[in-house]
C-alpha cells in the first residue's frame, strides 16, 4: 500500500509525499479547487486549467459551462444532493470531489513514478459525518483502496515539529477559506516518529466560518444594494420588496450558478419590469446570465487583500460596472462577527484543554484568512505576539499529511 497525503482544500488543494509536494500541470504546487465543465465537451478541467479556459471561452464570447467552485463546502448540505451538467448528467458532491481527486492522483503518480493506492486526506475540525463518508467516497472513486483523514490543524502541528528542536505545548490556529481549526498538542523532537499522536492533542475545536464568509458578508452588506437589495418591485397590484431569497444566493459564489434556472430568470425579469430601480436587477440578470460569480467574488477577495496593507481600497469589477469604494475601518465591521467566533473557537479550545493562554509555548498560524490585521491583532491579544509564528499559509497542513504518508508507507 502507497500513500500520498492530499490536503483538498475549500480554495486550494495540494498532495504531498513526505517533503515533496506534487506539482500540478502549470508547475505550481497549489491549485485553487475549481472544476470546469465545458458546455460542448466531454473533458472537464481542473485548477488553474479550469479558470484559464472559462475565462478564455469568456473573452471569445463563446457559450460557457459551469464553473464548480467551493467544492468542499457542498460535501456537509445534506440539501444538496446533486446539480445536474449539462453532457454530464448529475454530479453529486462526492462526484465532483472525486473528478478533482483523480487528477491530483495522476500528477502526483507522474511525479513520483509510484502507483497510489492510499490516501491520507485532511479534514476540518467542523466536519460532519456527511461530509467525511462523501469526501472517503470520492477518494475511492479517485481510485484509492484505503482512505485515512487526519485533522488538519493536527497536521499543521506535525508540519511545525520537524522544523524545531525545542519542545512545547503549541495552538494552532488554521484559518482557510471554509473553515477555521484551532488545535491545542504537545510537541516534541523526539516525538516526531509517533504513529499515533492523539495522547499528545490536548483539545481541538472549530468553526464553520473563515475566508469565504467574510467574502459573503461584503457582498451581502456592500454590494446586494447594486443587484437590487432594498428595492421595491410591484405585483398583483401590491408594492413588494425585494425577495432576500435571491441576495442570500448571490452571497455565496457557489450558489449563483443555481439561479440559472428558467423559474428563477423567469422571476427576475418579472421583477425588473416594475421595479423602482431596474438598472439594479438589470445588473443581477447579468451576473447570473453572464457567469460573472467567479469573476465577481475574486474582485472581492483582491479588495480584502489590499486591506491588509491599505486603509482603502475600490471592488472594481467593470462587466458589470462596479467601483465599490470600501475601507479598512467599514471592512472590519463587516468582519467582527467572524472574527468573535473565531476568538470563541480559540477559548473552547483553552477550556477543553484546562490551559490558560499563558501556557501556550507557540502560536502556529496558517491559512489565508489568518492574514487579515483584525484577526491577527485578535490572536495578539490573547497570546501575546512574541508567541506567533507564522507558518506557511498555503502549505503546512498538505507538508504535514505527506510526512504522515511517509511514515505509513514505511511501515508497510
Amino acid at each position: 500500500m502507497n500513500f500520498i497525503g492530499i490536503d483538498f482544500g475549500t480554495s486550494n488543494s495540494l498532495a504531498a509525499l513526505g517533503g515533496t509536494f506534487a506539482s500540478f500541470p502549470d508547475g505550481k504546487i497549489s491549485n485553487p479547487t475549481v472544476i470546469y465543465f465545458p458546455q460542448k465537451s466531454k473533458q472537464h478541467y481542473v485548477g488553474n486549467e479550469a479558470i484559464y479556459k472559462y475565462l478564455g471561452e469568456l473573452d471569445e464570447h463563446l457559450p460557457v459551462g459551469r464553473l464548480m467552485l467551493s467544492i468542499k463546502s457542498l460535501l456537509p448540505e445534506a440539501n444538496f444532493d446533486y446539480t445536474n451538467v449539462t453532457g454530464f448528467g448529475r454530479q453529486t458532491p462526492e462526484d465532483m470531489a472525486a473528478r478533482f481527486i483523480v487528477k491530483m492522483k495522476e500528477y502526483a503518480e507522474k511525479q513520483f513514478a509510484v502507483k497510489f493506492d492510499g490516501a491520507v486526506l485532511g479534514r476540518p475540525v467542523e466536519f460532519n459525518e456527511l461530509a467525511e463518508t462523501r469526501l472517503a467516497d470520492a477518494a475511492r472513486q479517485a481510485g484509492f483502496r484505503e482512505v485515512s483523514f487526519r485533522l488538519e490543524p493536527v497536521a499543521a502541528a506535525l508540519s511545525y515539529e520537524l522544523t524545531t528542536s525545542v519542545s512545547g505545548t503549541v495552538c494552532v490556529v488554521d484559518l482557510g477559506g471554509g473553515t477555521s481549526d484551532i488545535c491545542i498538542i504537545e510537541t516534541a523532537p523526539d516525538r516526531v516518529e509517533k504513529a499515533d499522536r492523539a495522547s499528545d492533542i490536548k483539545a481541538v475545536s472549530g468553526v464553520n466560518q473563515a475566508g469565504d464568509e467574510l467574502s459573503s458578508r461584503i457582498m451581502r452588506q456592500k454590494l446586494a444594494p447594486r443587484f437590487g437589495a432594498g428595492s421595491i418591485f410591484h405585483s398583483l397590484g401590491k408594492e413588494l420588496p425585494f425577495p432576500i431569497h435571491l441576495i442570500e444566493r448571490i452571497s455565496k459564489w457557489h450558489r449563483i450558478n443555481m439561479l440559472k434556472d428558467h423559474r428563477f430568470i423567469g422571476d427576475i425579469l418579472e421583477i425588473k419590469r416594475t421595479s423602482d430601480r431596474p438598472e439594479d436587477i438589470a445588473r443581477l440578470y447579468e451576473l447570473i446570465s453572464y457567469n460573472y460569480g467567479y469573476e465577481l467574488f475574486q474582485a472581492i477577495d483582491t479588495a480584502k487583500k489590499e486591506l491588509s496593507a491599505a486603509e482603502e481600497t475600490r471592488i472594481r469589477f467593470r462587466p458589470l460596472d462596479l467601483r465599490e469604494h470600501l475601507t479598512r475601518e467599514e471592512f472590519e465591521v463587516i468582519a467582527q462577527p467572524v472574527c468573535d467566533r473565531i476568538k470563541d473557537a480559540i477559548n473552547e479550545a483553552l477550556r477543553r484543554a484546562s490551559l490558560s493562554a499563558s501556557a501556550i509555548n507557540r502560536v502556529l498560524v496558517t491559512g489565508g484568512t489568518s492574514q487579515i490585521p483584525l484577526i491577527y491583532r485578535m490572536i495578539a491579544e490573547i497570546f501575546g505576539e512574541e508567541k506567533i509564528l507564522k507558518m506557511d499559509y498555503y502549505s503546512s497542513v498538505a507538508s504535514g499529511l505527506g510526512t504522515i504518508a511517509a511514515r505509513l508507507n514505511k511501515q508497510n
